[in-house]
């Protein structure tokens, strides 16, 4: 991965995790919109991450399974689901 993805990450969850505490301690107080332009630079930022990971679109990068399916042919993770 390279730094300007793990910088794009970075800034996302710091964006993110102050919207959560801002909700938190705010008691869910704040006016209508506030959280828009958060929403808004957080949209901008997986753009970028989507381009510099080399996808079409922020959507196909959210809905790639190939690490799932990677995941699922590891021989030590072949144990039956609990449900």
């Amino acid at each position: 991965m390279t730094r300007q993805k793990r910088e794009l990450m970075n800034k996302i969850e710091e964006i993110e995790n102050f919207i959560r505490a801002d909700e938190e301690l705010g008691c869910g107080f704040a006016p209508a919109g506030f959280y828009d332009p958060l929403y808004e630079e957080i949209g901008a930022l997986m753009e970028q991450l989507a381009t510099l990971s080399h996808y079409d679109s922020v959507e196909a990068m959210l809905h790639d399974d190939r690490w799932m399916k990677s995941q699922l042919g590891k021989p030590d993770n072949r144990e039956e689901l609990p449900f």
